[in-house]
């Protein structure tokens, strides 16, 4: 039996490797690629969840100051983005690089309202980190043309999967990564690219399946809750960039990727001599030790 479950994995990962080089071949860009520099601090990401606060509250400016800092999707529209003045900021969702055409009005008034933001508050250098498919965004080029601070490097989100050998080479080349369905995983693997040694996430609470509900008409709803909005909104229809419902299996599913490719990036950062560290104070990642921040400077400051 357990000759067979070897065998097995072994064709599935095959299978997975085969799909990953198509997808590369056909989404990928292989020129303009973020490239590795010498970091002389650690990253630390903000991820957008309510913990975030526990952190900014119980962490000195000092600690904080230890860090690079990269701020994620809508931090830009909080009151702390000022303050925090992120050294590198990602964007993972296609719609924000989409024409208006082809969204709803949500996710319109949620581009609109994160440009403007960015354009307005950014007074200091900041590098932003999006994927390829930004250079054919007429809004996005026109943010980064308005003010001189926004400076942008480009990385591949074609998800890779398969035998370790091909995906960790894949992954190397900057080519691809785990399945992006959360804007922490192409934060850690840029962050792994750009040549970061310990890489810290913050605000990582991930507490969606304890938001998410169905109503009496089985449609499917999760209740969106932020570091800059704890109360959260209303339990919200879980819908796509075009008003399309989701169902309960597919909205979980995305769930599991996201889990997932947290595992995945744990085994290649220890390839790579990268150590990933969860400093969040409520956190559903199980695939990462648990630092304070503090511990984490120190433990970088022997190394």
């Amino acid at each position: 039996m357990k000759i067979l479950l070897c065998i097995q994995s072994f064709i599935v990962g095959l299978i997975q490797t085969k799909l990953s080089a198509l997808r590369i071949l056909l989404q990928s860009n292989f020129i303009g690629i973020i490239q590795q520099e010498s970091q002389t601090k650690p990253l630390l990401i903000l991820g957008n969840g309510p913990s975030l606060n526990d952190t900014l509250s119980n962490n000195p400016a000092a600690t904080l100051q230890g860090f690079d800092l990269m701020a994620v999707n809508a931090a830009a529209c909080s009151e702390q983005f000022s303050a925090l003045q992120p050294k590198l900021y990602i964007l993972n969702a296609v719609t924000y690089f989409q024409n208006d055409s082809e969204l709803s009005p949500f996710y319109i008034q949620a581009k609109n309202d994160l440009f403007e933001a960015l354009k307005e508050k950014t007074r200091w250098n900041m590098t932003l980190l999006v994927p390829f498919r930004a250079k054919k965004s007429i809004d996005f080029q026109m943010l980064i043309t308005s003010n001189p601070n926004l400076n942008v490097g480009y990385f591949n989100q074609t998800p890779v999967e398969g035998l370790s050998f091909w995906s960790h080479s894949w992954y190397n080349l900057g080519w691809g990564m785990p399945r992006p369905h959360n804007v922490l995983i192409p934060g850690i693997m840029v962050g792994i690219r750009l040549g970061y040694k310990t890489i810290g996430i913050v605000g990582a609470d991930h507490s969606w399946l304890a938001d998410l509900s169905v109503n009496e008409n089985n449609e499917a709803l999760l209740r969106h809750v932020h570091y800059y909005a704890t109360d959260g909104t209303q339990p919200m229809k879980v819908e796509d960039r075009i008003d399309r419902p989701r169902k309960l299996h597919e909205i979980i599913h995305k769930f599991y990727l996201s889990f997932k490719g947290y595992w995945q990036i744990k085994t290649y950062a220890k390839a790579k001599q990268v150590s990933i560290i969860n400093a969040s104070s409520t956190s559903m990642i199980d695939a990462f030790d648990r630092k304070t921040l503090g511990q984490m400077l120190s433990a970088s400051d022997k190394n």
